[in-house]
């Protein structure tokens, strides 16, 4: 099944405007209410759980398993209370880690964080991108949802590859920024007179 940006950018505002109510108070009603209509809208079959694995074992519990092929995990997403985000990325990259899973999404409704846990750096840096919803407009995050979690660019390796080169490119972005003054700096400063 392709994705229909139209149909998830409908579903993204009523998840919006359920967000702005304060609709999804836990994580049940944000597993139910969000991730899985969500996902469902990815293509993925979110009742087989051969594909979406519910509360998947792994050193612990990781709330979904993204499998392909079957039974394989491909992605693993955790879901959090609203604001509660920090600290449980070390658990979601534990998870990983044990299973060699290379895809992580950390979610608590509003705020959906992409990450490759298999590269180097601190949590925040492998992190690929922070999605949230009440940021972006509904079709913006569609994109965003359908780069990273699609099921058929999933199963293709396209949704993961993406991934990479945009962790890759956000990487240059941050060197630069941290080179380039610096450099400036000691070339303005420096006491070649050709300059």
């Amino acid at each position: 099944m392709n994705t229909s940006i139209e149909q998830l950018t409908a579903a993204l505002e009523s998840v919006i405007a359920n967000l702005k109510t304060n609709a999804y108070p836990n994580e049940s009603a944000i597993s139910t209410g969000v991730i899985l209509r969500v996902l469902h809208l990815l293509g993925w079959d979110t009742y087989n759980p051969d594909f979406v694995w519910p509360e998947y074992g792994a050193g612990g519990r990781v709330d979904f398993a993204l499998c392909f092929p079957e039974k394989k995990p491909a992605v693993f997403v955790e879901v959090k209370q609203p604001g509660k985000l920090i600290g449980a990325d070390k658990q979601l990259f534990e998870y990983a880690f044990h299973e060699g899973v290379p895809f992580a999404v950390l979610c608590d409704g509003k705020t959906w964080g992409f990450y490759l846990p298999g590269v180097q750096g601190s949590y925040e840096e492998r992190r690929v991108y922070k999605l949230d919803l009440l940021e972006r407009t509904a079709k913006e995050s569609a994109e965003k949802l359908i780069r990273y979690l699609e099921f058929e660019r999933t199963k293709h390796g396209k949704a993961l590859f993406d991934a990479k080169a945009d962790h890759q490119d956000q990487n240059r972005r941050t060197l630069s920024k941290q080179t380039i003054p610096k450099a400036w700096k000691e070339l303005v400063e420096g006491e070649d007179p050709s300059i």
